[in-house]
């Protein structure tokens, strides 16, 4: 695959990490070693996302982040896909509050948070068939993850998995298009899946 990624954008991933950093001293966003910053966790933040936004096929896609927490995969693959809508979605009223600050000092357009748990995104009739890719990282795949996946998805979408390489068991109904070595250091890959 050939994906529509340029050069990375440098000045929005700094202003991500800087706001990660300072917002982690006071809720917990992420349990990387941010501060100082660490290699293996500019890996897992920045450079996997950055990494799996060249697999996408459209510049314009929709993609919804599922258990976005801190922002990563969601804000540098957004950074990277300028064109494309990002819609993330997180339970916890003070990452979600995090996510919006991050999207208006970042100044990402067509960027949403959805503050509810998966189990009730249903209950949002407009998240039906919205998203032509979704993305996620340590999320348990379970039938009624899958249902909601399926109920996201258009027809033909895809699944954007972060995994570690270690962990690449799918369930039943999902079936691997692809899988990439994103970071040697941390054994980590990207899975690209659909049903």
């Amino acid at each position: 695959m050939s994906g529509y990624v340029g050069a990375v954008n440098l000045e929005q991933l700094v202003t991500y990490i800087d706001l990660l950093v300072k917002w982690n001293r006071k809720i917990n966003l992420t349990s990387l070693d941010i501060d100082p910053l660490t290699d293996a966790a500019i890996d897992r933040l920045i450079v996997e996302p950055v990494i799996a936004s060249t697999f996408v096929e459209s510049p314009g896609v929709s993609v919804i982040d599922l258990g976005s927490g801190g922002g990563s995969p969601a804000i540098p693959f957004k950074v990277q896909l300028p064109q494309s809508g990002m819609r993330m979605v997180e339970s916890r009223s003070r990452k979600c509050a995090f996510l919006r600050e991050a999207i208006r000092q970042i100044g990402l357009s067509q960027t949403y948070v959805e503050e509810d748990r998966f189990e009730l995104l249903k209950q949002h009739e407009h998240l039906k068939s919205s998203a032509e890719i979704i993305t996620f990282r340590a999320v348990r795949l379970d039938d009624e993850l899958l249902d909601l996946i399926r109920w996201l998805l258009v027809p033909g979408g895809r699944i954007f998995r972060f995994t570690n390489t270690s962990d690449t068991a799918l369930p039943s109904g999902l079936r691997c298009l692809s899988q990439h070595p994103l970071v040697s250091s941390i054994k980590s890959e990207l899975q690209i899946l659909y049903f």
